[in-house]
C-alpha cells in the first residue's frame, strides 16, 4: 500500500508541472552547432531568485550529462526607472566572457510573464534569444512557459530538460 501511495504522489508531482516551448531558428546562419555558450538569466529580488538558482543548477546538470561546456550568469534585475549608465556591471561581465572565454553563443532569458500565488512563483514565461557572438545576429528565439502548483523547484528540472532538448533538436547545440 505504501508503494502505491508513493507512486501516486510521484505521478501527481510530475503531471502537475506544465512546460511548453516554441522556437524559430535561422538554420542558414548556423554553420555548425555552437559548443561554448554563455547563458544569462535575470531574476527579481526575492521573488524569482529561487527558481533562477534552481534553473541554473539544472541546466548545468543537463550540459554536464551531455559533456558540453556552459557558463551561466544570473543577476538581479535592477528596476531603477529612467537612469543613465546604471548597469550593475553585468554588461562588462558578459563582454569579458565572450572575449576572454571565446563564447560563441549568447543565450538571454527575458522574463515576459511571472505569476505568483501566495507569494510564491507558480508560472514563468520567458522569451529566449540566442545570439551568435561573431555576427551579433539572432539565430534562435523561443517562447517558453513553465508552471507548477508545487512551486518553482518542481518546474526547474523539467524546464532545464525541455530547453536543453529544444536547443539540441533545433541543432543550435
Amino acid at each position: 500500500m505504501k508503494k502505491q501511495i508513493t507512486l501516486f504522489l510521484i505521478t501527481i508531482l510530475l503531471t502537475s508541472c506544465g512546460v511548453s516551448i516554441k522556437s524559430v531558428v535561422d538554420s542558414s546562419a548556423i554553420e555548425k552547432p555552437y559548443d561554448n555558450p554563455l547563458i544569462v538569466i535575470p531574476y527579481e529580488k526575492g521573488s524569482t531568485r529561487n527558481f533562477t538558482n534552481q534553473l541554473k543548477e539544472k541546466i548545468e546538470i543537463e550540459f554536464d550529462a551531455a559533456k558540453k561546456p556552459v557558463e551561466i550568469f544570473i543577476f538581479e534585475k535592477q528596476n531603477n526607472g529612467l537612469t543613465l549608465n546604471a548597469n550593475s556591471g553585468i554588461d562588462k561581465k558578459i563582454n569579458d566572457a565572450i572575449i576572454n572565454d571565446q563564447k560563441d553563443l549568447l543565450l538571454i532569458f527575458k522574463p515576459t510573464n511571472l505569476q505568483y500565488y501566495n507569494g510564491g512563483l507558480q508560472s514563468a514565461t520567458y522569451e529566449l534569444v540566442g545570439i551568435d557572438t561573431q555576427t551579433k545576429k539572432e539565430v534562435w528565439k523561443a517562447n517558453f512557459n513553465s508552471s507548477s502548483s508545487f512551486g518553482p523547484a518542481m518546474f526547474a528540472v523539467k524546464s532545464a530538460k525541455t530547453i536543453f532538448e529544444k536547443l539540441k533538436t533545433d541543432k543550435v547545440l
